[in-house]
């Protein structure tokens, strides 16, 4: 049994930024969490990202104990305005971004990465003077410590019994199949 590690949320949001700029050399600034008066000052283009939502999902129980939660990024894609057909050519990026996005998680024990949506960023003022998209995505992640790390927990037998011989009053009825490939009843 795979039980689901730990997601470490530093190193996630570590190895989301350092994969964006591996695969995007042509971004100048790819970030997270930019201060509002640092975008005055924005080196273009640019990926400005960050975790919006954390949204509980008890349907993703993995019986570790842990928290699964649903973690919701969005990548703000970045462009002057004076760019040659920067109409164009931010759409081409955003597009680019979010299929490279699509099942990836970056080299961390989340999920792989469902694509949310990707659309035009008109809502920031301080961006106003830039052609802006926003891909959103979202993993599935793990929080917290697992109730069984440092235990082992794999049975060191493994009996089966055929119904209706089972049960305690039937245990010499049981077959160890712990080294065998095949179960006969």
């Amino acid at each position: 049994m795979d039980l689901d590690p730990q997601c470490d949320l530093d190193a996630l949001h570590q190895g989301i930024v350092d994969a964006i700029k591996a695969q995007f050399p042509q971004l100048v600034t790819v970030e997270d969490y930019r201060e509002e008066n640092d975008r005055v000052r924005l080196r273009i283009p640019a990926c400005l990202i960050e975790l919006s939502e954390m949204t509980p999902s008890e349907d993703d129980d993995a019986g570790t104990d842990q928290l699964p939660v649903h973690l919701r990024f969005e990548a703000r894609l970045i462009l002057g305005f004076r760019e040659r057909k920067a109409k164009r050519a931010i759409r081409t990026l955003a597009g680019t971004f979010a299929a490279w996005v699509h099942m990836n998680q970056f080299e961390r024990p989340v999920e792989p990465a469902q694509v949310m949506g990707v659309y035009p960023d008109d809502f920031d003022p301080a961006l106003d003077q830039f052609e802006v998209w926003r891909v959103e995505w979202q993993h599935l992640a793990f929080l917290g410590e697992s109730a069984w790390n440092g235990v082992d927990f794999l049975p060191q037998t493994v009996m089966v019994g055929v119904s209706p011989d089972i049960g305690t009053e039937h245990e010499e009825d049981y077959q160890d199949i712990t080294d065998s490939p095949q179960v006969t009843p």
